[in-house]
């Protein structure tokens, strides 16, 4: 009989120990997928929400670009629309022309500068800029001024110094009336009269 002796206390009959289990390393992996998931799930949010705001943004852009475009349209048909330009034009030429016959009839060019050529001598003393006269009816003790000005303020200063004048001390005007028409705001209308154009 042949007995043999084992020595059990060697190195490779002793149990080892892994410092990582195969759950351990699962454990890891799934730890590492979820974490991957969730952090691909925020980026995707993160761009779902960028591209909702850049479409917002662009939406903005394309609206500020509308308006801009409409304001350019009117301001570039402002421009164009001369009217006003065409109506003030002729308005000083208008003036122009009255102011001439103002110097005219100061200048004694009437003759012998009787009759009503005083008003109009006196009238022509009071040329104020941004004022001009309409009409002017003159009658025996009844005198009627109808005229415009660029400016509401400077009408009564006008009329103010009509007592400058000699020939109108001692008339008496009952009628001053102020009016600007909606079709020419840029100017305002004014006329004056004596008693008699009331009483008449």
């Amino acid at each position: 009989m042949i007995a043999q002796q084992i020595n059990l206390y060697q190195d490779r009959f002793r149990e080892k120990r892994l410092w990582i289990s195969a759950t351990q390393v699962a454990a890891a992996v799934l730890i590492a997928i979820a974490a991957i998931s969730i952090w691909s799930f925020l980026l995707q949010l993160d761009l779902q929400q960028a591209q909702q705001r850049n479409l917002v943004i662009e939406a903005d852009r394309d609206r500020m670009t509308e308006e801009l475009s409409a304001a350019n349209a009117e301001l570039a048909r402002l421009l164009k629309d001369s009217r006003i330009e065409i109506e003030i034009e002729d308005t000083s030429r208008q003036i122009s022309a009255r102011k001439k016959v103002l110097n005219f009839v100061d200048a004694n060019r009437f003759g012998s500068g009787e009759g009503f050529s005083g008003y109009l001598v006196a009238l022509s003393n009071l040329q104020v800029d941004d004022i001009w006269l309409n009409q002017i009816r003159l009658a025996e003790n009844f005198v009627q001024i109808e005229g415009s000005s660029l400016n509401a303020e400077q009408v009564p200063g006008y009329f103010d110094r009509f007592s400058e004048e000699e020939i109108f001390r001692g008339n008496r005007f009952d009628l001053f009336e102020l009016s600007r028409d909606r079709e020419s705001e840029w100017k305002v209308d004014f006329k004056i009269a004596t008693r008699e154009l009331l009483d008449g």
